[in-house]
């Protein structure tokens, strides 16, 4: 029998972005019934629609535990629709029935991944947010209104 494998606590994923889209592609696992990483990873294998694309059981498993953000996209959408499939989960279907809050599933994960690269970004240093910009009043200017002898410094 196969060790159920768990969200990870707060205190190896913390809450924001990254582990948002854990939340989300683990709630294709679960649907799925929490096949083993070998069965996505062979589903994954099976099927020549996926762009040739691989993804290794501990790819999978470091996917799923929050321990690497997929910067490529297809791997992220084999993994999706593999559990979509085992889970007889439409990937183009709604994610939720309520008429005010209609996204569909991939849209919610692609969302979900495209916001922890950002983020993803910004902490490990790659790029900086850019600088809010305000108006500040140039000390040697010829307004008249504040003009002084004293130097602005």
């Amino acid at each position: 029998m196969a060790r159920i494998m768990r969200m990870p606590p707060k205190s190896e994923l913390p809450d924001g972005p990254h582990r948002d889209f854990v939340e989300e592609l683990r709630r294709y696992y679960r649907l799925a019934g929490r096949p083993s990483l070998r069965e996505i990873s062979r589903a994954i294998e099976g099927r020549a629609d996926l762009k040739e694309v691989t993804a290794s059981q501990e790819t999978v498993r470091r996917m799923l535990r929050g321990m690497v953000l997929p910067t490529d996209w297809d791997r992220v959408y084999a993994v999706f629709f593999v559990l979509c499939e085992m889970g007889n989960v439409e990937p183009e279907g709604w994610r939720w029935e309520a008429p005010d809050d209609r996204e569909r599933n991939i849209e919610c994960l692609r969302r979900r991944w495209d916001e922890a690269l950002e983020y993803e970004e910004l902490e490990s240093g790659s790029s900086s947010p850019p600088l809010p910009r305000t108006a500040v009043a140039d000390p040697w200017s010829s307004d008249a209104s504040s003009y002084s002898d004293e130097p602005p410094f």
